[in-house]
């Protein structure tokens, strides 16, 4: 089965909700187009369905489930397996894969506790190497 794009959603500011589309503009070295994270190594998060749908049905809730928010939802997409510098193509935009993933925080009930946490594991950020669109049932592919 082929990875895909289940979900797009931009930020215009910092804490607002967020903005579901069918399709998203990505602008390299920026990120999304209108999005309130612009620039750097963190333009465009990534998170599994599975890895969200996990979250949501986790007795205690951590830290983040309610404070992460990803740009595009994938189905598909072994993000755990994706190290620095992969590059992803989705619609006609590519994203290589930064550094960073998401951190867990000492004063998270499941960090403290020594529970696993697939946010942590699974949460991409990235950068837009080449320009483009991708669209609600576009294949993400590992370059």
């Amino acid at each position: 089965m082929a990875a895909e794009v289940v979900g797009l959603t931009r930020y215009p500011k910092k804490g607002a909700p967020g903005v579901s589309l069918s399709e998203m503009k990505l602008v390299k070295g920026l990120g999304v187009e209108g999005d309130f994270r612009q620039g750097g190594e963190r333009q465009v998060s990534l998170l599994p369905a599975e890895a969200r749908r996990w979250m949501e049905a986790q007795p205690e809730q951590g830290l983040c489930f309610g404070r992460f928010r990803e740009n595009i939802t994938t189905k598909g997409l072994p993000t755990d397996t994706l190290g620095p510098g992969s590059l992803l193509s989705a619609g006609s935009a590519v994203l290589r894969t930064g550094a960073g993933r998401k951190e867990c925080f000492d004063h998270c009930a499941l960090f403290s506790a020594g529970a696993p946490c697939r946010l942590a594991g699974c949460a991409v950020f990235a950068a837009v190497e080449q320009s483009g669109t991708v669209r609600i049932s576009d294949a993400v592919l590992i370059l």
